[in-house]
């Protein structure tokens, strides 16, 4: 593609013959909320209109013609960002792209580093929709937010099974050494995972993934018939 074929993502698309082909409305809400996802997820509520308009590449009129204030356009890159967090499918795809012919303390460490991953950005994106709420005076929330709650808690469904699914068979090559149900297995590493973001008192530093795996295999004790290991 030359220089003159490319678009910014607020702008007109190419079309057949390098001719320009005009973006339709919601076409251009969602190249501006996908250029500027990186930017909100850094910056939050505290973005400027003009940090945005320059990460779309588009006036800040623009930004205002298609989304109406900043504070839409961010809860409207929240929003996204949510969904993308949550995604069944994307979920499924990483888990099955662990090599199941690791040792299943680097299969644990790939989902551990997973999870932790994907819990920063539900809480990141929470937080940012959380101090919108507050921006914006609270009260009774629009139709849309309410169907947006309903749809985001049936997409959390369907990556909870996704989920399940995917570390079932990560553990499957080991499912014989077990010492707990399997459900009791997914619901510790389950544990392990939301307990980096859930801590209170933070009383310690997070431990790394690889020291919680290997903890979850070898557990925290060791056997009074082996020998003392430093």
């Amino acid at each position: 593609m030359s220089p003159q074929d490319a678009a910014p993502p607020g702008g007109p698309a190419p079309g057949v013959g390098g001719r320009a082909a005009p973006m339709t409305p919601d076409d251009r809400r969602a190249a501006i909320v996908d250029a500027v996802l990186p930017l909100v997820g850094e910056r939050g509520v505290d973005v400027t209109s003009r940090e945005l308009a320059d990460a779309a590449g588009v006036a800040e009129g623009t930004i205002f013609r298609a989304f109406g204030d900043k504070l839409t356009l961010v809860g409207a890159v929240a929003v996204e960002g949510l969904h993308r967090a949550s995604g069944p499918e994307e979920t499924r795809t990483e888990l099955a792209a662990i090599d199941r012919t690791l040792p299943l303390e680097d299969r644990l460490t790939e989902v551990i580093e997973l999870g932790r991953r994907r819990m920063a950005d539900v809480v990141r994106w929470m937080s940012v929709l959380r101090m919108l709420h507050h921006r914006t005076g609270g009260g009774t929330p629009p139709e849309h937010v309410r169907d947006f709650r309903s749809h985001l808690l049936e997409q959390r469904e369907l990556q909870r099974r996704a989920t399940v699914e995917g570390l079932t068979s990560v553990l499957a090559p080991d499912a014989h050494r077990l010492r707990v149900p399997l459900d009791v297995a997914i619901a510790l590493l389950e544990a392990s995972i939301a307990g980096t973001h859930g801590r209170i008192d933070h009383l310690v530093p997070a431990p790394s993934a690889s020291v919680v795996a290997d903890a979850l295999v070898h557990g925290i004790a060791q056997d009074r018939t082996e020998e003392p290991q430093p």
